[in-house]
């Protein structure tokens, strides 16, 4: 992460997406461009320190209350806490600790900015009345989107009891592995949104039709995810670079673990939503570059935000992809992320991934699955 005497580090992710999202506008999003990134050139190195950190590790966000203690039981891996196994699967790739928990809210606002400070961009009417998210992880998006729609009823779930007590009126959070069959009514929700459970789901066209089924005719989702193939568009990334191991490793962790990380490549969320029988299917492309190389000041902003939330918890990232899948050492992991580190903060690495954000609508002539 920048040095301690950057100028620019970080408001509280907290803080800073209470003022963030706005509502969905044809304004295409920051990333969403056809061309290369141009990149700064008045944009200089710094000495890199590895040790060096200007985020720290974080606040916890608090349980929820009516939780059983069995759920709260959570696995253990090298000092690291993961979902406990007894909802759903016990491969999930992510931690759920304190130092995670702050880079997940720290990737609301950085997600909120790719969209143009919007939180989703499907074209919602303004009298919806039940919103689901799944995958809530800290539960920051449905808490804005709460805000933004006071008489709408808002619905996030996960693996993990990592949500705020604190939250408006109109938002519950749920514990619930969305891989198992749905207990929701049929047709009653107006909007499904998730976003970063790549890794998380072994069945992409299941999760898509029970999703099809509980929304209203006419209703909308919407699913955004990243694909780790780091690229740039003028030669500055290296084929040996540690960013194509971070690449490689997840792509070969996820078909040990019978998890897609190239959802991108194989236009899983699009070809998903086709086959479950949803119409008006929008695809949109948005790039990230990796630190603040670009020109673009909007594009410059994302990428720091988006190397704040790796740096948050780099380790956390790919701990259990990198020992517990494919067996490496934590040795090995700990000179790649110094490598990896380096690579981010470099002014001279032009890298950028690619996300995907679509979403469509269930025919207003359809009846429940």
């Amino acid at each position: 992460m920048a040095s301690s005497k950057s100028p620019e580090s970080p408001k509280s992710p907290k803080s800073a997406s209470s003022h963030s999202p706005r509502r969905a506008s044809a304004q295409a999003p920051p990333g969403a461009i056809e061309g290369p990134i141009e990149a700064d050139p008045h944009e200089e190195e710094e000495e890199i320190d590895d040790a060096d950190s200007a985020l720290g590790e974080g606040d916890n966000a608090s349980s929820t209350a009516s939780l059983t203690e069995s759920i709260l039981e959570y696995r253990t891996l090298n000092g690291r806490t993961f979902h406990s196994g007894r909802l759903g699967p016990d491969d999930y790739w992510g931690p759920n600790d304190e130092r995670q928990n702050e880079a997940m809210d720290m990737s609301h606002h950085f997600m909120t900015l790719c969209l143009g400070g919007r939180l989703f961009l499907a074209p919602l009417k303004d009298d919806i009345k039940k919103v689901l998210d799944i995958g809530t992880g800290t539960g920051l998006w449905a808490i804005d989107m709460a805000d933004e729609y006071p008489n709408c009823e808002v619905i996030g779930t996960d693996l993990s009891p990592i949500q705020p007590s604190w939250c408006p009126p109109n938002v519950k959070f749920e514990i619930d592995d969305a891989e198992q069959p749905w207990t929701y009514a049929p047709e009653s929700f107006d909007f499904i949104h998730m976003r970063y459970i790549v890794g998380g789901i072994a069945d992409w066209p299941k999760l898509f039709k029970q999703c099809y089924t509980a929304l209203k005719p006419g209703g909308w989702i919407e699913t955004f995810e990243p694909e780790a193939d780091y690229r740039s568009d003028d030669g500055t990334l290296k084929p040996d670079s540690a960013m194509m191991i971070w690449r490689d490793m997840f792509i070969e962790g996820g078909k040990k673990l019978g998890r897609s990380f190239t959802l991108l490549t194989d236009d899983t969320q699009r070809k998903g939503l086709e086959e479950a029988g949803f119409v008006d299917i929008t695809v949109r492309d948005i790039k990230v570059p990796v630190g603040s190389w670009p020109a673009d000041p909007k594009l410059k902003e994302i990428g720091q935000w988006f190397q704040y939330t790796l740096e948050q918890d780099l380790e956390g990232f790919v701990m259990f992809m990198w020992t517990k899948v494919l067996g490496r050492s934590l040795e090995e992991m700990h000179v790649f992320l110094a490598s990896f580190r380096k690579e981010m903060r470099s002014k001279s690495i032009h890298a950028y991934l690619v996300q995907r954000l679509v979403y469509a609508r269930k025919p207003e002539t359809a009846a429940a699955a």
